[in-house]
């Protein structure tokens, strides 16, 4: 951390975020404000079931970790309430299942975002919650790989066929003039 001395549970928080820090890849901001205790436990309930870390912490001690981790561009956003969401081999997902929420419950609002290295303010979120999930990718990518080869396919099959058709002519042919 930094000269200061910090209680051990602090320096663990700390620790702790720092090590999931290390392992997303995107890392979302929510201001939750005006949210009651059930509706934060939905909130994380919600992120449970997809397997995402959510968690609330002292700014700080968020700042000091962004920071230990070599992230400074979200500091402006450290103010208030702040939830933190974090993205791991689908980095898009935290930002639909606040976007999801937010829809019923008018909060959270996502306050900024760390996507894949690059920061983002709350102006270009929509962006992110648009992209199509890993999966949905992963469908087009095999669909665009398989429709030629499927084709292809299709195209020797016809070979094939028409040339069982020439033989069979062939042969009826041989069989009328015998």
């Amino acid at each position: 951390m930094s000269d200061r001395k910090y209680p051990e549970r602090k320096v663990q928080a700390v620790a702790e975020l720092e090590a999931i820090i290390s392992e997303s890849n995107s890392i979302f901001l929510a201001d939750f404000t005006g949210l009651s205790v059930d509706k934060i436990t939905l909130l994380r309930d919600k992120f449970y079931e997809q397997e995402i870390p959510f968690l609330v912490a002292k700014n700080t001690l968020t700042k000091i970790a962004l920071h230990n981790s070599g992230i400074t561009a979200m500091d402006e956003f450290l103010n208030g309430p702040t939830g933190l969401a974090f993205g791991g081999k689908d980095p898009a997902i935290p930002a639909k299942i606040i976007f999801e929420f937010a829809k019923a419950e008018k909060k959270p609002q996502i306050k900024s975002c760390l996507f894949e290295g690059v920061a983002y303010g709350p102006d270009k979120i929509d962006l992110i919650r648009d992209l199509p999930s890993r999966d949905e990718v992963l469908a087009q990518l095999v669909g665009q790989i398989a429709a030629p080869l499927s084709n292809f396919v299709g195209v020797l099959n016809e070979i094939v066929r028409s040339f069982v058709g020439v033989i069979d002519a062939i042969i009826k042919q041989k069989e009328a003039n015998a």
